[in-house]
């Protein structure tokens, strides 16, 4: 009855604490509720706005809505944010970014969202990726992400750990389903591809519509 679903850096097992593998995907009655998105691939380059945001759309906003929660419970870490040390994560996630994160889980469970701020080791780093969650929170209008970030993929490590996950993760979840949604493409072109489809789809419910408006009713004739 829990989905748990955990981005951290992995590099095979090699970074601290080793845990939290791919394949790990719960046992018993939970297996296929355990989803780690494991970065590999150290620090050659860092992880950051672009592949964290990927992260989002091919894995975890897919799976969340199918699974379709009362309530989501955040454990707010913030070691990925830029500003840590390369033993304390080195990863260069932008507080903006974390911001809007969050704006996307307030889709899910009505709006049901709960931070609990779990660590960082860089207080600044700290205090603006909580400020910029509290943001999301309250409503308030986020700063757009920069644009260089919108028309960027994600690098090649980050491509090969996401396509890794959804192979394994595709057994459990229909809409995670290994390369449907191709995470190598940039958020821009992605993006676009959403408002196309959902376009289609109001194009044809819109004609739908108008066909049954046309059917004469029992009664009037």
């Amino acid at each position: 009855s829990i989905l748990y679903v955990s981005l951290h850096r992995y590099d095979e097992g090699n970074f601290f604490p080793g845990s939290g593998a791919p394949n790990e995907v719960g046992s018993g009655p939970g297996e296929g509720y355990n989803i780690n998105i494991a970065w590999t691939g150290g620090l050659n380059p860092p992880m950051g706005d672009v592949e964290y945001l990927t992260a989002f759309r091919t894995v975890i906003m897919p799976a969340a809505n199918e699974f379709d929660p009362e309530i989501v419970l955040v454990s707010a870490g913030f070691d990925a944010v830029e500003g840590h040390d390369p033993p304390l994560g080195g990863y260069k996630v932008t507080a903006k970014c974390f911001g809007h994160l969050t704006k996307q889980l307030l889709k899910l469970a009505d709006g049901r969202v709960v931070l609990a701020l779990e660590g960082g080791h860089d207080l600044t780093a700290i205090c603006d990726a909580s400020e910029a969650c509290i943001n999301a929170l309250l409503g308030n209008e986020l700063e757009p992400l920069p644009e260089d970030i919108v028309h960027q993929i994600p690098n090649m490590n980050a491509i090969a750990s996401l396509k890794k996950t959804t192979e394994i993760q595709s057994k459990y979840w229909k809409s995670v389903e290994p390369y449907s949604v191709p995470v190598d493409c940039a958020l821009a072109e992605s993006q676009k591809q959403e408002r196309e489809e959902t376009e289609t789809v109001s194009a044809m419910a819109s004609l739908s519509v108008d066909v049954e408006q046309c059917i004469p009713q029992e009664g009037s004739r």
